[in-house]
């Protein structure tokens, strides 16, 4: 065989001649991958420019609405410099005439009834109300062991445990080290077998949201939020708006149990779910698989609670604080009580994807003082809320 010939070095154009084309040089493609990430990152960048946009302009409609001398509704400090501190809510007896609005929503309401006055809350500035079941309307505490609760529907019986971030009694040692801001421990046994498919948790709301932002802009945030959520079925814009997701997809945490050797409530839980059946009696599998593999409904098919059993299941949350009622996106704290319009949030579990239909398992509602009156404790220049 015959071997190549050796490359040849390339000459100048004075070598070459006038006249003469020079070889040409290899061009270097940016990979696909990249172009898209660059994409991405431009339209992320735009996204936070809108947002912050958007935000002030919403700011100054309120200081208009309020008066130019009149706080910002939900400004509120780092109590003694720290975030974890008890937060002081402010006196929200009254509704001023500029909130005739937020007193027209609080005669619509038709939930677990009227929260009442905050002065007459157990715990301020949030508040935790059972909504569904036997002790339906009856307020409960959070944080310390003594505040575990009873539930029981029609379908689950048990006990809940709160534990909040920045509020009294804070269990720094739980969030030690953690970014979760809030966390919520169901444990008991179901009444009669429930497929696990079937089941779903999230929010339900009453009333259509206010102040929402542009179409693109939402439709931009819900992109970013089926990237954590998936299998997330929401209406955000119709009259009654929600969230769902399957129940033991949403679960952070899930232990399966024999009766009487479950572990207690308030203690750090640890994932074990061999009791499942199926492949996790087949082999270990860790809390982020077992998410992962009931993102899809045909597996949440195969699987049915059983009543002969107790699970104990920790929701916990990060990029919520029910301190200030904020949540928590790409840099920007936005106060929910803007949008939600005197509606209280949700920990709840149900049985059936439908919206405002079947029956639930637990369902306890989070109350904010920010959301039936002014709630204006002042706040030092280092705090920044949008």
């Amino acid at each position: 065989r015959r071997k190549p010939p050796p490359a040849q070095p390339l000459k100048r154009r004075d070598e070459v001649g006038a006249g003469a084309a020079l070889p040409r040089e290899p061009v270097m493609l940016v990979p696909l991958e990249h172009v898209l990430l660059l994409a991405q990152i431009l339209i992320g960048i735009r996204l936070i420019f809108s947002l912050r946009a958007w935000v002030s302009r919403l700011e100054q409609e309120v200081i208009t609405r309020h008066g130019e001398g009149a706080s910002k509704p939900g400004s509120r400090q780092w109590v003694n410099g720290t975030h974890n501190a008890v937060v002081a809510g402010a006196d929200t007896e009254s509704i001023s005439v500029g909130d005739e609005s937020a007193r027209n929503d609080l005669n619509d309401l038709d939930m677990a009834g009227h929260p009442g006055p905050a002065h007459e809350w157990r715990t301020r500035p949030v508040m935790l109300r059972i909504a569904s079941g036997v002790n339906e309307g009856q307020q409960v505490e959070f944080n310390h062991p003594d505040s575990v609760f009873d539930i029981e529907t029609e379908l689950f019986a048990g006990k809940m445990y709160f534990r909040l971030r920045g509020c009294a009694n804070e269990p720094k040692e739980y969030f030690f080290g953690k970014q979760r801001r809030l966390s919520a421990v169901v444990q008991g046994r179901f009444k009669r077998p429930l497929v696990m498919g079937e089941c779903y948790t999230g929010y339900e709301f009453l009333k259509p949201f206010q102040n929402v932002p542009a179409p693109f802009l939402i439709r931009a945030g819900m992109h970013f939020i089926r990237t954590l959520a998936p299998t997330l079925i929401e209406d955000i814009l119709g009259e009654h708006p929600y969230f769902l997701n399957p129940l033991c997809q949403t679960i952070q945490v899930m232990h399966v149990a024999e009766p009487g050797t479950e572990p207690p409530i308030t203690e750090v839980l640890v994932e074990n779910n061999t009791r499942l059946g199926g492949i996790f009696s087949e082999r270990k599998i860790d809390r982020v698989k077992r998410k992962n593999y009931f993102a899809h409904a045909s597996n949440g098919a195969k699987h049915t609670f059983d009543p002969d059993l107790v699970y104990t299941m920790e929701f916990y949350e990060d990029k919520f604080d029910p301190a200030y009622f904020d949540l928590m996106l790409i840099g920007l704290r936005l106060n929910l009580y803007r949008f939600l319009g005197c509606q209280p949030l949700q920990i709840m579990g149900k049985h059936g994807r439908t919206p405002h239909a079947g029956e639930y398992l637990f369902n306890v509602e989070m109350w904010h003082e920010s959301l039936i009156g002014p709630w204006t404790p002042q706040r030092n220049a280092s705090f920044v809320c949008l």
